[in-house]
Parts: structure tokens; sequence; C-alpha cells
């Protein structure tokens, strides 16, 4: 047996990038549940796990032999293991489950929530609520495993599809924990898994202690905040549905009762509408869910929030594939030095800027209400191939915009952060554009957990003050770069009123927002 001292758990992710950005997620949730965690590669893990008694596995769709032998001497010690998201027969055979094949959400929110069997896992949440849009699905084989979860839709409709397996060896997740809202039922339910490793590691009841007293020392210290008068409180919509897919008039409630002033909604990128359009290829969630311009506009009249199109411009990521393989069919698709094809566009292409600025004509023709135009990805892919005139060829690009959107229109864009640096590495010479009067307002992406980080970047950006009144500071509450609590959210917005800048935008418009950061926003500091 493992010894019973040794109680912090293993995070292991097995590929750099997305995997070790979960598995990061991972080791935060269960420090939040006061359980020592650390992240480590394939190759640190036989001599990492000598010591843990839990272990949670990310990214492992084919694990390797030697690494299969790490994990069967792990379990003969007596070791628990948490799988996400795998199809490997040797792992399911280890944890006695049965993978049956990958599968799409078969409609937008399919997958929307897990709810737990009751009394089936000691300590979990009811129900943990998460969108995720594929699973590796499984089921459980009898004598060997059972179901402890499955997933319902948006409306609470249950599935029956199995969310979560469990077995003496430990417990299966037919997708992974997303970064996406239910942050402290997510942690609640992590604690509950090293709950079963080491029952004296994690308790309900401390979990209970810790959300009240967090919740108590949070609303004190945002009673104490002061607003600020014409200050733009913004916040960006990832999905382009809102909160509440198919009720937008719930979402504006949200956003009102919240004192938020603009919502950057993503309704259209280069491959895809969630509109119908004329010039770009029409969305799934659009042939699904209707028209989410029109649906958020209508259900914004007399709120006072402001509406704006948020456009990604030269990425092509959330196009169908036969989309991005028309792309490549046109040349439109950028590519690496060593020539392998990317899903960013190519800005200096015609065609490819046309087809973007043409969809920014249409939205305003179709759609007078809106407050404003917001390009986002307004660059040169992060590992494309660059000409030298990069920056000339973006700079150029925003220009057209702003010729097409007139004032008292806003024209806004979010922009990498680090200036000068995001003028080679992307070709985004955005204290240029302000220089220019190219926009209006400027929304760098200044996502850090360091307040000390985020005030050299605020000082930097600053600089002269004219450039602050010109800014809205994008803060990353739910970023892959970036987690923030109330109280930290609090702190980076005071520290922006510093430096005199226009106001904040926070990303994303999720669970996490409405439930853990708008309540205290609205006591004091908005």
């Amino acid at each position: 047996m493992l010894n019973s001292l040794l109680l912090a758990a293993l995070v292991v992710a097995h590929d750099p990038g997305y995997y070790t950005s979960l598995a990061n997620h991972v080791r935060r949730w269960l420090g939040q549940e006061q359980v020592t965690a650390r992240v480590v590669t394939p190759r640190e893990m036989s001599d990492a796990l000598a010591s843990e008694r839990i272990a949670f596995l990310v990214g492992f769709s084919s694990p390797t032999a030697a690494e299969m032998k790490t994990l069967h001497a792990f379990r003969a010690r007596g070791g628990k293991l948490v799988v996400f998201h795998s199809a490997s027969p040797a792992l399911a055979d280890l944890l006695g489950v049965k993978p049956v094949g990958y599968a799409a959400a078969p409609a937008p929110g399919a997958y929307s929530r897990m709810d737990f069997v009751p009394g089936a896992l000691a300590g979990a949440p009811t129900s943990v609520r998460q969108t995720s849009t594929v699973l590796q699905r499984a089921r459980p084989i009898p004598g060997r495993s059972r179901t402890v979860a499955t997933w319902s839709d948006r409306a609470g409709r249950s599935t029956g599809e199995p969310a979560w397996l469990a077995s003496d060896a430990g417990f299966w997740m037919t997708h992974v924990l997303l970064a996406d809202g239910d942050e402290d039922q997510k942690a609640r339910l992590l604690g509950a898994l090293v709950g079963v490793a080491d029952p004296s590691a994690w308790s309900l009841a401390g979990h209970r202690r810790r959300v009240s007293e967090r919740a108590a020392a949070t609303r004190a210290y945002a009673l104490r905040q002061v607003p600020r008068a014409g200050e733009i409180h913004a916040t960006w919509d990832h999905s382009g549905c809102g909160l509440y897919p198919g009720d937008w008039g719930r979402t504006m409630r949200v956003l009102r009762e919240a004192r938020v002033t603009d919502l950057f909604v993503n309704v259209a990128g280069a491959a895809f509408a969630h509109y119908p359009s004329g010039v770009l290829p029409r969305s799934k969630t659009f042939a699904q869910e209707g028209d989410q311009m029109a649906a958020c506009l209508a259900a914004a009249r007399g709120t006072g929030v402001r509406v704006h199109a948020w456009m990604i411009c030269f990425s092509a990521t959330r196009g169908a594939p036969a989309t991005l393989d028309d792309y490549a069919r046109r040349g439109w698709r950028l590519k690496t030095p060593k020539g392998a094809l990317t899903d960013y566009l190519d800005p200096s292409n015609a065609q490819v800027r046309g087809r973007v600025l043409a969809a920014l004509d249409e939205l305003q023709a179709r759609y007078p209400a809106l407050a404003g135009l917001h390009l986002d990805f307004v660059r040169w892919g992060d590992a494309a191939a660059k000409p030298r005139n990069a920056a000339a060829v973006v700079t150029q690009f925003v220009a057209e915009a702003r010729r097409r959107v007139r004032r008292p229109r806003w024209l806004t864009a979010a922009v990498y952060g680090k200036y000068p640096a995001c003028v080679a590495t992307v070709g985004q010479d955005w204290l240029g554009w302000l220089d220019a009067g190219l926009v209006d307002y400027l929304v760098p992406m200044d996502y850090c957990e360091s307040n000390a980080k985020l005030d050299e970047l605020l000082a930097q950006q600053a600089t002269p003050r004219s450039h602050a009144r010109r800014i809205v500071v994008g803060l990353g509450v739910t970023a892959n770069e970036s987690r923030l609590d109330a109280r930290q959210v609090i702190e980076q917005i005071n520290l922006t009123r510093k430096y005199g800048f226009a106001g904040v935008s926070l990303f994303d418009l999720d669970t996490t927002l409405e439930k853990s950061i708008f309540p205290y926003l609205k006591l004091g500091v908005w």
C-alpha cells in the first residue's frame, strides 16, 4: 500500500501545449481544494508516481508500452488513475471500461451538463455545467465498472451517454474538464476523486467551509470599491450564442444587472457565420439555432448594452472541414516555413481581404442597430511564413475596414498586448493604427495572473497617456493564459484606472463570469 502521509496528486500531460494547459487547470482546481498537485511529462511519470496516491492522465490517447508498464505498477501499489478523453484499449482494459468510439455532439449544446448518480461518488456535486462538443464514448463492463455520471443537454434532458465511469482502478471521463465555468463544482469534483484515493485528503465539509470563507472575504473587499463614471465595461462572448443559447433575453438581463456596457458577440469569421450570410459559409449554429445577430440585437434593445459584431478576420479554425479544404484549393491558407498548411488565411491575398470586408459591409447593412464592428485575428498566423511587409499588409486592411465602418459606429480591434514584439511576430502594428486614427478603441489581450506583469504592460501601453483613453484593457478571467477570481479581477480593474484607460473587457462570457465575477463587480467597482 502507498504511504498514507503522501497526500499529493500527480497530473501527467502527454503532450505540450493544449494538454499541458488542461493539466494546469486540473492542478489549479486541486489547489483550490488544498490538494497539492504537480504537472509532469510522461518521461518524468515513473519516478513521480512512486510518491503519489492518485494520478490524472491528460492526453493519453495512445500510451506507449513503457508508459503502460509504469501505470500497471502504480496500480499494483494501490494507486488510483483518472483518465480523460482516451480511446486507448490498453488503458481501458486497465480501468475496466469499454471504449465505443468517438462522437461529435449531434447538436449545439447536446452535452452541456454532467449529472451524477446520487450516492455513486461520495462528495461529488449533483451536477457540473460544461459544454463539450466531442466525446470518446465508453460503456461500463458489468462486474468491473459502473456509470457515475451522464451527459444532459442544455434543456436538462438526459442523453444517457456516460460522462464518468468508475472502477476499482479509478475513474474514466469521456471528455476533458474544460475551463468554461462552474469552477467551484469542478474543484469539488476533483476533490471528491482525491477523497476516494485517500479519505483523509479531502472532505465535503472542508470544501463547503472554504467556499463560504472565500465568498465572505471577497464580498467584504468588493463592498469597499467605488465605480468610475463613464467607464467601458465590456465582455467577449466567444460562443456567439450568449449564456443561454436560444434565450438571448436572459443573457441580456444578466449583462444589464451586471452593468456591462458593451458586448463583443462572435457571430462571424472568415470561415463561418451565425447569421444568414450571403458572403460567409453559414454555420451549423445558424442552421440549428437561427440568426444569432438578430436575436442578440432584439434582446439588447432598451437594456443600454451596446452590441458589437465580433469578426474573426484571418483565422479559419472554426470552419467546417469542407470549407478548409476549399480555402486550401484556392491558395488562401498560409503555410509554415517548412510548407505545412495552417488554418490561418493570407492577409495579403486580395480575395481573402475582399471576402472579410464584404462581410463587414453585409453586417452593417443587415443590422443597423449594431454599435460597432470588432476585429479579431487581424494578423498573420503565429507559426506561418510571413513576408517582409507583413505589418504594412495588415495595416492596409485595417485602413480599408476604417473606410467602411463610419462613425458613430465603432471600429475596435483585439490585439496582442506586447508591443512592439507583435509587429515582428504577427505583423500587428497597433500603435501605428492608433496614431493614424484607424480604430476607435484597441482591446489588447493583457491576459496574465500576475498584477506586477500586468502593471508593466499597462505602463507601456499608456505611453503617451492619450493612447490610454483609446484602449480598453482585455483581462483574461477564463483564458488559457490566465484564470482570475473576483478579487483579482477587481485588483486588475483598479490597475487600469491608475493609468486612465477607457475601461476593460472580460474574457469570456461564461458561467464563471455570471456566477462568480459579476455579482462582486456590481457591489462596488462597477
